[in-house]
């Protein structure tokens, strides 16, 4: 979630909340003005009402943004692991996920700024803390009712501390105003819960950068309650293991390396951008048109450094061999001349359509010492222009760094047993899960190191199922 998605998701609510905030404002003056006539005296502040109003704004946008923006796509999901957000995003190392707790933190602040300023009796900690609370509780059961969101600890903790903070702020801000003078008191309350979280993200900076190897996304933010469930294994397994070869790859996770490339691509094809780049989750997406006005999109995945460009509406017809290898000669150039076609890449047609490249993979790359190339690179021409219809790239530069030792098959199968191993749904009573084979594979972790893990391949409660455990001793 980038501050572009954030503030897009944002403004369609807000119209609808400023409204409301109209309509609310229709309806109460006339209400105000006979109460004033009753009472002799007012019963309401402009100011009161216009902090009613905005907090009637700022939870239809909520609202909005919590619940009616998503579909009823969920299925009476609980997570009552506390903290496992956090958890969770060390494994996978995701901006996007630490955004997400900051985000649902800023979300409540203006709740917590606003509601000492419809009194003196709301400028007290607990009753300003109840209600916050009661507020983030309701958002979430609505959530699950609705199945537009999951019933989550996390949420309710980082909302509510959310508007502890704009309670502090705006507290420091009442005092100063009322003494003439800084008050220490509250500006060190409305700076402690920014401080301790600042601490926080920069310690996990801190140990993260620290260590050579990157983290596994595989890993689990909590493990599976495995008491009641039935754990099978109809395959022997050994209790050694050899070490094995480590590799790295300078583009996953690189950045940096996207927009070059997201740059190159469009010169190469004479290309000019649509707006700005969008993030979603490992993707960067891009948006082009040509000089015809035929649009084009660009995606890049960071996560396992693959990328594709796609045009629109674009026809495409089988072709004769010859035809096939003429194109094969200019994309062939091209892709060399910007550095992405390794010297040793084997080249194929498939489909009467596609040209297609390959790496040369060693047989068994946990036991090779030196670099080499997998993955591939597919490329469908167009028939209209020299621009292709399609180009999939999912070539892979595997670095070799050195030999590392591993777990053996039957601790990983251990970590299973224990519940450590990733899971969509939680585990519950009655679930089988059978282990009938494993193997050896790499996967790429935060830092672009390839990784082995064990891929065990089994069934759950009758339907196939693989699980997967990181094999570096830790």
């Amino acid at each position: 979630m980038d501050i572009i998605s954030i503030l897009s998701g944002i403004a369609p609510f807000a119209l609808f909340a400023l409204i409301a905030i109209f309509i609310a404002i229709f309806v109460s003056v006339p209400i105000y003005s006979i109460c004033k006539k009753r009472n002799g005296k007012r019963t309401l502040t402009k100011g009161k009402l216009t902090v009613s109003f905005l907090i009637l704004g700022w939870f239809i946008v909520i609202m909005g943004l919590t619940t009616f923006s998503r579909a009823a796509n969920y299925e009476g999901f609980f997570n009552f692991r506390l903290f496992s957000g956090y958890v969770s995003a060390w494994h996978n190392w995701s901006l996007k996920e630490f955004q997400l707790i900051i985000f649902n933190m800023l979300l409540f602040v203006p709740l917590g700024f606003l509601l000492p300023l419809l009194g003196k009796s709301m400028r007290r900690f607990m009753p300003v803390s109840l209600i916050s609370l009661a507020v983030t509780i309701g958002i979430e059961v609505l959530q699950l009712l609705s199945r537009r969101g999951i019933f989550e600890l996390d949420d309710i903790l980082h909302n509510t501390v959310g508007s502890i903070s704009g309670y502090f702020l705006v507290m420091a801000f009442l005092a100063y105003l009322e003494r003439k003078q800084k008050a220490l008191k509250p500006v060190f309350m409305a700076m402690a819960i920014p401080l301790v979280f600042t601490a926080v993200f920069s310690i996990a900076l801190f140990v993260y950068h620290s260590k050579e190897l990157g983290n596994m996304s595989i890993r689990p933010a909590a493990p599976q309650n495995m008491n009641l469930v039935k754990v099978e294994l109809t395959t022997l397994l050994p209790t050694t293991a050899e070490p094995v070869s480590l590799y790295r790859n300078d583009s996953i996770h690189n950045v940096d390396q996207v927009r070059e490339l997201a740059s190159l691509i469009s010169k190469s094809f004479g290309l000019r951008q649509k707006g700005d780049m969008r993030t979603d989750s490992y993707n960067r997406i891009y948006n082009y048109e040509d000089d015809a006005g035929v649009e084009y999109n660009f995606n890049y995945q960071l996560d396992i450094g693959s990328w594709s460009l796609r045009k629109e509406n674009c026809p495409t017809e089988n072709l004769q061999q010859e035809a096939l290898l003429e194109q094969r000669a200019g994309y062939e150039k091209l892709l060399a001349s910007i550095g992405l076609l390794p010297a040793e890449a084997v080249f194929s047609t498939q489909n009467e359509n596609i040209l297609r490249w390959d790496g040369a993979n060693p047989t068994e790359i946990s036991k090779a010492t030196a670099d080499y190339v997998s993955g591939g690179i597919m490329i469908t021409p167009s028939m209209e222009t020299e621009s292709p219809c399609e180009i999939h790239y999912f070539m892979n530069d595997n670095n070799y760094v050195k030999q590392v030792d591993i777990i053996s098959p039957a601790q990983a199968y251990e970590e299973i047993e224990k519940g450590n191993f990733e899971s969509y749904n939680d585990h519950k009573a009655g679930d089988h899960l059978t282990v009938e084979s494993y193997s050896l594979t790499y996967l790429y972790d935060s830092k672009g190191y390839y990784q082995p893990a064990y891929e065990f391949n089994g069934t759950f409660n009758g339907e196939p199922w693989s699980w997967r455990i990181p094999a570096i001793t830790s």
